[in-house]
């Protein structure tokens, strides 16, 4: 018995060794969890779980419409809404912002992108402050706790002719002097039409 336990144990560490240097697609129930390539490159679709260095991100029931929770877009534009879920698999609280997730509908325009809807005011230092146009979005900036998950709508304004698109995420770390330009890690795509 122990020479089977042993064997199953040694088993299951090279299995999980093994997993981590091949950056396999591992299922989630119906799902894949998507890691980024030796490239450093993730490409995934509506309902797939991509993995970040900081969370995992998914992206579902993305959908284009001419008014949002009472707002309605500029003339010839339309509203895309998607439901973000993220979760935290590290060990400490991550901050995050909703400019980490910009909207491409043309890869080969580098015009053809958008960050979440947002209003601007004048704060009293003179300073920009920006704030959620919809209670139902992801909040502007919030902090996600260790091992917590949280899902929100992100809202953009994108072309009224516009159906297929991606949402980007991209890591940056914090410079290690001050001062010094960002680090910038992987890169993660999701990729569908609403």
């Amino acid at each position: 018995m122990k020479r089977l336990v042993s064997f199953l144990l040694s088993a299951a560490a090279l299995l999980s060794l093994s997993a981590c240097s091949l950056n396999l697609n591992f299922p989630i129930g119906d799902r894949k969890l998507i890691e980024p390539d030796e490239d450093g490159f993730a490409l995934g679709y509506e309902g797939d779980t991509l993995r970040t260095a900081f969370f995992d991100m998914t992206i579902q029931n993305p959908k284009t419409c001419g008014e949002y929770d009472g707002l309605t877009p500029s003339e010839g534009y339309q509203f895309l809404a998607a439901d973000l879920t993220l979760y935290n698999h590290t060990d400490n609280t991550q901050p995050i912002y909703d400019t980490d997730f910009e909207v491409i509908w043309d890869m080969d325009n580098d015009d053809a992108w958008a960050w979440p809807e947002c209003n601007e005011a004048t704060g009293p230092g003179g300073e920009p402050e920006y704030s959620v146009r919809s209670d139902t979005q992801l909040p502007v900036e919030s902090d996600l706790g260790i091992h917590k998950s949280m899902t929100a709508v992100l809202l953009y304004q994108v072309p009224e002719d516009c159906k297929d698109f991606y949402i980007a995420y991209y890591e940056v770390y914090e410079p290690e002097e001050e001062g010094g330009d960002p680090v910038y890690g992987s890169s993660f795509f999701v990729r569908f039409s609403a």
